[in-house]
């Protein structure tokens, strides 16, 4: 137990240095490093613990104990910071914070004790059912990450929307990161649910301690290992600076205060439409919503709000609807057959594979090639 306490926290130390060190740092790495040392913190205090180092500095029996309230607020504000890119902390996210002030207030009576008093305390509670109040906050502990997990996950769920409303690629805008983050995070915080669900259950008697913190040693190598190898998350730029990533700052809800008349969107309707069949603004890969609206001269809330209301298509599926029936015709051009189907697929804007892959099977129900064969037998 006590080896996989010294590598679970030396490991978060480590990528924790890395982030503080980062070149270019973002508040979003900050924060990912706070994290990581708070984690370190805690990880060192039950290693000294397991290691008998209590008895010798009894002053450090639970001065941890509040940090588990950190982790819920710290993914939140990641990924909240990471999507938006808006580093600007409103009063109302300092509240994120107020259950971990709370907890070490309560704590105070504990803090201000004598050390042989901390150790009297923490034997009895080891031995015994602990008391009402320190029931109470591990019950808050055990539901805190849970509760900002589906926060997190429902932030991320908004941003896919924005990101569809404003964009007719997700290649540059891939938060992979976010979802390993996020869904990792899941797995090790439904672990420490059960297990603390079976500890109050078996009256303290079983020891949850070491699956936990070898739990959150794979946790820490796993998204060391992500980090490093599939983003760059610990080193070289912060890649959530990609103006991509500003998508949550949407100028679709503008239409919201300022809706666009009937007839203004007749005319806009014909605009769109003779546009895209004369100019095939589609044909580029990396199309967005406000440089199309900018093409034909309308507001960008006016355009978003024309593909949702009159066309009911959000941006992403429109331009790229428009990339498969170009695909279509051009599959049938005597020239284009030396091309491979991708080859054909990147001219007609698409920027990858696997993206034309999975948009190509979501409009015809077929995949490509299989689109190929039954055209050929018609």
């Amino acid at each position: 137990m006590v080896t996989i306490l010294a590598i679970g926290g030396m490991q978060a130390l480590f990528f924790s240095f890395l982030l503080f060190n980062k070149k270019n740092r973002s508040q979003p790495d900050l924060i990912l490093a706070l994290w990581l040392f708070v984690l370190f913190l805690q990880i060192s205090s039950n290693y000294l613990e397991y290691s008998g180092y209590y008895e010798r500095f009894p002053h450090l029996v639970g001065s941890t104990s509040s940090l588990v309230f950190l982790y819920g607020p710290f993914l939140y504000l990641y990924v909240q910071i990471y999507m938006t890119g808006d580093t600007t902390f409103k009063p109302i996210d300092y509240l994120h914070f107020a259950p971990f002030i709370l907890y070490n207030l309560l704590l105070i009576p504990f803090y201000i004790q004598s050390g042989p008093e901390k150790l009297a305390y923490h034997q009895e509670v080891i031995s015994e059912a602990p008391g009402f109040w320190l029931s109470l906050g591990l019950v808050f502990k055990i539901i805190s990450l849970p509760v900002y997990l589906v926060l997190a996950l429902v932030l991320l769920k908004r941003h896919g929307k924005n990101i569809s409303q404003l964009f007719a690629h997700t290649e540059q805008i891939d938060l992979k990161w976010l979802k390993y983050l996020i869904w990792s995070m899941a797995v090790v915080g439904l672990l420490v649910l059960v297990l603390s669900v079976v500890k109050i259950a078996s009256g303290g008697s079983f020891e949850t301690e070491k699956y936990i913190f070898s739990a959150a040693t794979f946790w820490i190598f796993g998204i060391g290992f992500y980090g490093l190898k599939q983003a760059p998350i610990f080193v070289g730029p912060s890649i959530h600076k990609d103006d991509a990533l500003q998508a949550s700052k949407t100028k679709t809800r503008a239409y919201e205060k300022n809706k666009i008349k009937e007839s203004d969107a007749d005319r806009y309707q014909q605009l769109l439409l003779q546009y895209m069949k004369t100019d095939k603004p589609y044909l580029k890969n990396k199309l967005t919503l406000d440089q199309l609206a900018e093409a034909i001269e309308i507001p960008s809330h006016h355009l978003s709000q024309l593909l949702n209301e009159r066309l009911g298509q959000n941006f992403f599926d429109f331009i790229n609807r428009y990339r498969i029936d170009e695909f279509k015709s051009q599959i049938g051009i005597p020239e284009n057959q030396n091309l491979t189907l991708l080859g054909i697929a990147l001219n007609c804007g698409f920027n990858s594979k696997a993206t034309f892959n999975r948009i190509f099977k979501k409009h015809t129900g077929f995949t490509p090639t299989e689109y190929m064969e039954n055209d050929k037998k018609g």
